[in-house]
């Protein structure tokens, strides 16, 4: 090994510094105005707190509620007739069910997803904790 002088230490050391704050003097300001630096925290925190929230409860609930219906009707249109007392009530157990937790599952995933986008785009919102869409 060879012995490093004082100004080759220097030297190497500057080196490395400018080699890490280069990309810092490449960023073009112009297409990231300091509004959106500022913004983006509160956005950040807008959207987990519209993803947990939608993701959490309202998707999986309205989504569990509307594919048990589906595997309801489904069931019971394989049984025979779909608006048949008797063949709705022995498809409940069997399509309900499935459905409700298969729906609550894609709930929670499209949820989170949904309520993290509504609520970067307008933090806080009333359209990032639900899922329905904004009209």
């Amino acid at each position: 090994m060879t012995k490093l002088t004082v100004l080759q230490r220097v030297f190497c050391s500057a080196l490395m510094l400018a080699s890490a704050v280069a990309p810092a003097f490449a960023l073009d300001y112009e297409a990231k105005p300091v509004n959106f630096v500022l913004q983006s925290p509160v956005r950040l925190i807008g959207g987990l707190a519209g993803g947990i929230i939608t993701g959490g409860v309202s998707a999986p609930i309205d989504d569990g509620y509307h594919w048990f219906l589906k595997g309801t009707k489904h069931v019971a249109g394989k049984f025979g007739d779909e608006k048949g007392a008797g063949q709705i009530a022995a498809a409940v157990p069997i399509g309900g069910s499935v459905g409700l937790v298969l729906g609550a599952a894609y709930g929670t995933y499209d949820g989170f997803f949904h309520g993290f986008k509504k609520g970067w785009e307008k933090p806080f919102s009333r359209w990032s904790y639900i899922t329905m869409e904004e009209k």
